[in-house]
């Protein structure tokens, strides 16, 4: 059963992967081109003065992305991943059946451009690239 695997998680190590998926989407989110790409696709529109503050934005990103962390830390440990090419076929492949196809649905019905999907699904398989490799090899 999965949940067996929850004393078989590295907690240090999701905390980790939490903060360098938090870090990588920061980075992402916000250089140019990216940056004013997503905005447009997205139609945020930055600075505005009714905006909340950032903090309280990052509460529930942290609050994700350490969830999403601790799941895919125990898929990696129920299936046995054991090295960087599993941990890369894993996180590739939840980040395109996860993140990609959440990424497509929500463009759909939300309307945004095509961009949008393109750049949010592409972070979601990096991301969860990048979190199956620090949970997997960490164990």
């Amino acid at each position: 059963m999965i949940f067996d695997a929850f004393s078989d998680v590295n907690w240090l190590a999701v905390l980790v992967a939490t903060v360098a998926w938090f870090a990588f989407s920061a980075f992402w989110y916000s250089v140019p081109p990216l940056s004013k790409a997503w905005q447009r696709e997205a139609r945020v529109e930055m600075g505005r003065e009714d905006a909340p503050p950032l903090a309280l934005l990052f509460i529930p990103t942290l609050i994700g992305y350490f969830v999403t962390s601790v799941v895919i830390a125990l898929v990696s440990e129920s299936i046995g991943a054991s090295t960087a090419g599993h941990a890369i076929a894993l996180g590739v492949t939840l980040g395109v059946g996860f993140g990609m196809v959440t990424a497509l649905v929500n463009q759909s019905y939300e309307g945004k451009g095509s961009g949008y999907f393109l750049i949010n699904g592409l972070n979601a398989v990096i991301a969860f690239s990048v979190v199956a490799l620090i949970v997997t090899l960490w164990n």
